[in-house]
């Protein structure tokens, strides 16, 4: 006769059996999942590789509670956002970075921040610099390390380079300029040589001390990762847009290349009218 001092001990070694077998299960089930995403381009890296150690930390301990807490702290950056409270947003948007690593919106909006609401307060152009490249770095050295399948990174990367240095929205354009060149020079704007072969290749010898030669690298680099025909049209302009930019500069040598590169994207996204407009201008200049 089994006394009820063995009952329970046999219904504990039977949950304890019950309950390591499904966390196997689990663990099978998990693997394949991942396996399944990572298939499927749904996964752009596995949840911790690359990862800081107070950001894995963060991802493991938090698990689930991690989106929750980054919702509420999104809130209050909307807040802070609304009131002009930029600074308060930097320390904020670090914080959301580690709890949500693998979302590119939100290093995008990080960098954002520091390079137009932060680098707009500012009184000199070397303290509106400053935010400005630490926007620049943030994405090229983070944001895409932690995102490297990411095409949004990508585009935002490029678009830095295009407008808030390629172009003379900010009175402190020239500034940005002369000091990206001293980057360059300086061996401070790590580039895949590979990647610099294929695209010379393509558009011919860039200026890689000018910005628009690196929105070009950015842009087109991103194109591999492109997922929709929106991702894939926003790169392509940022690339025709940054050697628009040249030639609006005077250097006509880039008016064949920039039109067949018009033209090819033409022909990936017909139903968009603007493009013949682009050619249309081009032409006329040849």
């Amino acid at each position: 006769m089994i006394t009820g001092s063995k009952k329970s001990c046999i219904i504990m070694c039977s949950l304890f059996i019950a309950a390591f077998l499904l966390l196997t299960l689990a663990g099978t089930l998990n693997r394949r999942l991942l396996q399944q995403r990572e298939a499927a381009h749904l996964t752009q890296a596995p949840p911790t590789q690359n990862m800081p150690p107070a950001v894995a930390f963060t991802t493991i301990a938090l698990g689930g509670f991690r989106g929750i807490l980054a919702d509420v702290l999104w809130m209050r950056a909307g807040s802070l956002q609304d009131d002009g409270r930029y600074f308060e947003l930097v320390q904020l948007a670090d914080w959301i970075v580690r709890l949500q690593p693998r979302s590119p919106s939100i290093w995008a909006y990080h960098a954002w921040n520091m390079a137009y609401n932060l680098s707009a307060l500012m009184p000199t152009p070397a303290e509106k610099w400053r935010w400005v490249h630490h926007g620049l770095r943030l994405l090229r050295d983070e944001g895409l390390h932690l995102n490297p399948g990411s095409a949004q990174l990508y585009q935002e990367l490029a678009w830095l380079y295009l407008h808030k240095l390629g172009a003379n929205y900010d009175t402190a354009a020239d500034y940005y300029r002369q000091q990206w060149a001293a980057e360059v020079a300086a061996g401070r704007a790590p580039l895949d040589p590979e990647a610099v072969q294929r695209l010379e290749a393509t558009f011919g010898p860039l200026d890689w001390q000018t910005p628009q030669a690196h929105a070009i690298y950015w842009a087109s680099t991103g194109l591999a990762f492109a997922r929709t025909d929106f991702e894939d049209l926003a790169l392509r302009r940022l690339v025709y847009q940054a050697l628009l930019q040249r030639i609006q500069l005077g250097e006509r040598q880039w008016l064949p290349i920039t039109t067949a590169y018009v033209e090819d994207t033409r022909q990936r996204h017909p139903h968009i009218d603007a493009l013949n407009h682009v050619l249309d201008g081009l032409r006329q200049q040849e």
